[in-house]
């Protein structure tokens, strides 16, 4: 029996260009032996980045008026891995494997209000072993400050 997976990990400034060398294939050898170049014009966007992920932070900060102090060391993104065993995409076929993706991505999207604004990006990835989608989003948290005011912050603790 096949499962879904899907993986949360927490991103800082200094991490989040790596994520982005890999996820958009910018890199011309592969650390990842995984990887099958023949492959790479399979994969595709369900949203494309249009800047780096550091260049799009920081549009996105300069565009939103968001609350809290951002440390050097914050947490700013945050990436999602969607996948299941070899087996599940095999079963269902490519079709079936691009809507399994979408609606991964329409249901993050919804979950805790986040908001397609707030994804930066959505690749799935055919070139490597198992299809995978990598989801960039940035942890918006929608609460209230100490006067009862509603508010939007950066905050991966508590998303």
């Amino acid at each position: 029996m096949s499962y879904a997976i899907v993986r949360n990990e927490k991103l800082t400034r200094a991490e989040i260009n790596g994520k982005g060398t890999h996820n958009d294939r910018k890199a011309k050898n592969h650390t990842n032996k995984d990887i099958d170049p023949s492959k790479t014009h399979l994969n595709y966007y369900i949203k494309k980045n249009e800047l780096t992920y550091t260049k799009e932070f920081d549009k996105y900060l300069k565009g939103n008026n968001l609350q809290g102090h951002l440390r050097s060391n914050s947490i700013i993104m945050c990436q999602m891995v969607f996948t299941s065993d070899q087996k599940f995409f095999d079963e269902i076929g490519y079709n079936e494997s691009k809507r399994y993706f979408k609606e991964s991505y329409n249901f993050i999207c919804k979950y805790k209000n986040l908001g397609e604004e707030n994804i930066i990006s959505a690749v799935v990835h055919i070139d490597e072993d198992t299809p995978h989608m990598h989801l960039l989003f940035i942890p918006v948290v929608h609460t209230k400050d100490k006067q009862g005011n509603k508010i939007d912050k950066v905050c991966s603790r508590d998303f």
